[in-house]
């Protein structure tokens, strides 16, 4: 099984970096082929320009672009791994989505609507936050997190949502409870 992470934080040294680890290992030791596109290492440039937009109607995808969309139809599953900043994905993330999960590539648009083109695609999201989860479930932040990931991007470009895991108040948690936040990591995987 190939998987490809994609992965979203600046400091290596992040409990999202634990994740990735973690990740990495467990899926190699059960034999997947795994690829890691570390955004901020990449020096991914996540901002959509005209240029791209006018090579787009050209039916010419930029080079960089190209190369993350030849990622993405390389794997049978995605692992998005990333902090919540602003009860969000980081903006880098999201310049990702919207440089590479294009019209043509991730979903087509027709007069009859749209239609998911990544279609038996799996994926499963790791979400940090700073606040506890009491903080967040009275606003409904935690469910609009997970609609507008899981339903409003990928489930349109047709991707099966496996899990969206959220790991609360990461920095002001003991080490105990960050360990076994990535002993329930492995676990997930395991739906795969």
């Amino acid at each position: 099984m190939k998987t490809l992470i994609i992965y979203t934080h600046p400091n290596p040294k992040s409990f999202n970096a634990a994740i990735k680890e973690t990740v990495e290992q467990e899926l190699k030791s059960k034999n997947h082929e795994v690829q890691v596109r570390d955004l901020y290492q990449m020096n991914f440039n996540p901002i959509l320009n005209a240029d791209d937009f006018n090579q787009f109607f050209q039916n010419q995808i930029p080079a960089d672009i190209k190369a993350e969309q030849n990622e993405i139809e390389w794997a049978d599953n995605l692992i998005f791994i990333y902090p919540t900043w602003w009860i969000n994905m980081p903006a880098m993330l999201k310049g990702y989505i919207d440089r590479v999960f294009t019209n043509g590539f991730a979903f087509q648009v027709s007069e009859n609507g749209a239609v998911g083109l990544l279609k038996g695609k799996k994926v499963i999201i790791f979400q940090t936050t700073g606040q506890p989860e009491e903080n967040l479930k009275p606003y409904n932040l935690i469910s609009s997190m997970e609609i507008s990931m899981g339903s409003g991007t990928l489930a349109f470009c047709g991707i099966e949502s496996i899990t969206h895991k959220f790991f609360y108040a990461v920095p002001y948690i003991t080490d105990d409870m960050r360990n076994s936040m990535l002993e329930e990591v492995k676990t997930i995987l395991n739906k795969l």
